[in-house]
Order: structure tokens, then sequence, then C-alpha cells
């Protein structure tokens, strides 16, 4: 099968990418406004696999069917995976270890801002040693060493490399004397 589809191909698969968007939003409790996102979701997938569609191994109905099945089992594992990571919390939950029956919305002070309402961890204390810590490292470094702390902090040293923004050999040697110049300051390794 080519890789366009015909109106005829369009009215056969788009009621099962329905169907089984709506199935997973249901299943998954996401909200109604996400069904149109996630039946798209499918529907890329399927287009992207349409090349290996054989017209004489089966249907287009099945084998959109099968398809649509395993791209919505993957989003579904997404979406749990998702869900474990935020922590939820509410403020009518009640704080673990009183005495006394607190709800966070007793205990959380709104000086703490949205995150600690969101049960996240806000200590005011630690929130200034890392910014004193960071003007401090960033006081220990050169000028042109900013622009590769500022690409290290959305790649590793060896796509830095690749992108060609210096070649990897330098690249590493000034990684190494970052490093020297920052525990020389008095800043040691996280780890």
């Amino acid at each position: 099968m080519a890789n366009q589809l015909s109106l005829a191909d369009l009215d056969i698969i788009s009621p099962i990418a329905k169907t089984q968007a709506s199935r997973l939003r249901r299943a998954m409790g996401r909200p109604g406004h996400e069904q149109q996102d996630i039946e798209q979701d499918l529907l890329l997938d399927l287009i992207s696999r349409l090349p290996s569609f054989d017209p004489a191994r089966g249907s287009l109905a099945a084998f959109a069917t099968v398809c649509l099945q395993h791209r919505a089992a993957r989003l579904a594992a997404r979406f749990r995976r998702e869900k474990r990571e935020r922590h939820d919390a509410t403020l009518d939950d009640a704080v673990p270890g009183q005495e006394e029956a607190l709800t966070l919305a007793d205990v959380i002070p709104e000086s703490e801002g949205y995150a600690a309402w969101c049960g996240q961890n806000t200590n005011a204390v630690a929130a200034l040693e890392r910014r004193l810590d960071l003007d401090r490292a960033s006081a220990l470094l050169d000028e042109r060493d900013h622009s590769i702390c500022a690409a290290l902090a959305r790649a590793t040293p060896h796509e830095v490399g690749r992108e060609g923004l210096l070649p990897r050999s330098v690249l590493y040697r000034r990684i190494r004397e970052m490093r020297l110049r920052l525990l020389a300051g008095g800043i040691a390794s996280p780890a």
C-alpha cells in the first residue's frame, strides 16, 4: 500500500481510532479535552506504520486495529508512568505523624508558594544555599565557560561535542579545568 490513504481508507480507520482513543481516555481517567490529542497520536503512529501493511495478509481494518491497540497500550503505560512520577496532594490530605487531625491546608503557609500547595518540598534555607552556591560557582568560572555550562545543562558532553561548539578534546579539557577551579573554590562535585 502507498503511504497515502484514500477517503474510503479514512472512513475505515477513523472510527477505529476514535473508539480506541475514547477507551484509552476513559480507562486512564483523562479529561475529555484530551480525546482528540490521543486520537491524533494514534493515527500518526498508524500512518507511520502503513508502509508495512500487506493486503495479502489481512484487511486494512484488522491492521489498523492491531496497530492502534499497540499504540494505545504504549500510551497507557506512559500515562501510568507520568501519574506515578507526580506527587499529587490535596489540601484535605492528613499530615502524617500529627497527634491532632491537621490537613495540608492547616500547615502550609501561603507564603511558601504554589509548589508547597502541590506537595513539593519547599525548604527556603536549602533554596538560599543553592542560590549562594550557584553565585559562587559562577564567580569562579571564566566568562567563556558560561556558554559551555549552558550547553551542558541541556545535553551530555558527547552531544555538545557533536554539535560542534568546540572540538571534543578542547571541550573535555575545559570541563576538567572547570571542575578543578570549582574544587579549589570549595565547591565539590555532587557525586
